[in-house]
């Protein structure tokens, strides 16, 4: 006769113990890195821990929870169906009970066609454990505190702009640009991936909460960004704008353009009354971790995947 696994579904009287887990994580992760907000609202977390359809699972030691593992499924154009945890989505006492949690979620979510699962993880103290067990980092979540303006110095014949809808042709060019960047092969990209791409990019440059910022010289575009606040996130504190697509054409590199930039974009969230600004990269863009690394950026967490399918 087998061993019973203590590893069950999760049901609604397990959110309490499991808000506590939580809170208890992040107030850890933000003693470890103080970009990191341990402000949680443990109630709503709670709320929606009973009301959610997506399947959870706990490690139950007669009436003791070691451990819990969520993961919302959904369809990504690019990716295809995965499924995502956030910092809040595990916590485990002892590897033994991550391995049992996870040998539990994949079967169920390979039942429900995922094909990878993707986790958020704190930067250098919580990642060891995930690829240990094959999981490869893929992209970085930085943060920087605001505290005061930068000097901004324009090279000669720059000036700044929002973008317009006629501006759509450079958006998508610098688009392309980003994702080469980040080892995306274009020529091998659907039908399907290339019309999602392209809409992501309209609707960044019609949206009215979003901030499209072009770099022009003498009637060119040289570079660009993307601001927005963010919503409420785990481990974010309030008034967080998020900094994002930054990029640089190529006759136009080495002048000091990106770092110019940021200063002017930082300088206006700063004005905005923003405390805080927070940047992704992919893990493997050299240029990109240079460039949050000298604005002041920190790493906060880390997005690991690991396939389903082998």
């Amino acid at each position: 006769m087998g061993i019973v696994s203590p590893v069950r579904r999760g049901v609604p009287s397990d959110a309490s113990a499991i808000g506590q887990r939580v809170g208890d994580q992040l107030l850890h992760d933000s003693q470890i890195e103080p970009l990191i907000s341990s402000t949680f609202s443990r109630a709503e977390f709670e709320r929606t821990l009973t009301t959610t359809t997506s399947p959870l699972w706990v490690d139950d030691a007669n009436g003791s929870i070691r451990g819990h593992l969520y993961g919302a499924t959904f369809d990504d154009p690019l990716y295809g169906r995965q499924t995502w945890s956030g910092p809040d989505g595990y916590s485990y006492d002892v590897d033994d009970v991550l391995d049992r949690l996870c040998d539990e979620a994949y079967r169920e979510w390979r039942r429900d066609g995922s094909t990878a699962h993707v986790v958020w993880a704190l930067f250098d103290h919580g990642t060891q454990d995930w690829t240990q067990r094959g999981y490869d980092v893929i992209s970085v979540r930085g943060a920087l505190a605001l505290t005061g303006p930068f000097d901004v110095r324009w090279p000669a014949n720059f000036s700044l702009r929002r973008a317009r809808d006629s501006d759509l042709e450079a958006a998508l060019f610098f688009d392309a640009m980003i994702d080469v960047a980040q080892g995306v092969q274009l020529d091998a990209r659907t039908d399907e991936q290339r019309a999602a791409s392209h809409a992501d990019v309209i609707e960044l440059l019609e949206d009215p909460e979003c901030h499209y910022y072009l770099v022009d010289m003498n009637g060119q575009t040289a570079a660009q960004c993307v601001t927005f606040r963010l919503p409420e996130m785990r481990g974010n504190f309030a008034n967080t704008l998020y900094l994002g697509s930054v990029a640089v054409s190529p006759p136009f590199r080495r002048r000091g353009i990106a770092t110019t930039l940021l200063h002017v974009v930082l300088n206006e969230a700063i004005d905005d009354g923003f405390g805080h600004v927070e940047a992704r990269w992919h893990a493997d863009n050299r240029e990109a971790t240079s460039l949050w690394s000298s604005a002041g950026f920190r790493p906060t967490y880390v997005q690991l995947r690991r396939s389903l399918t082998t």
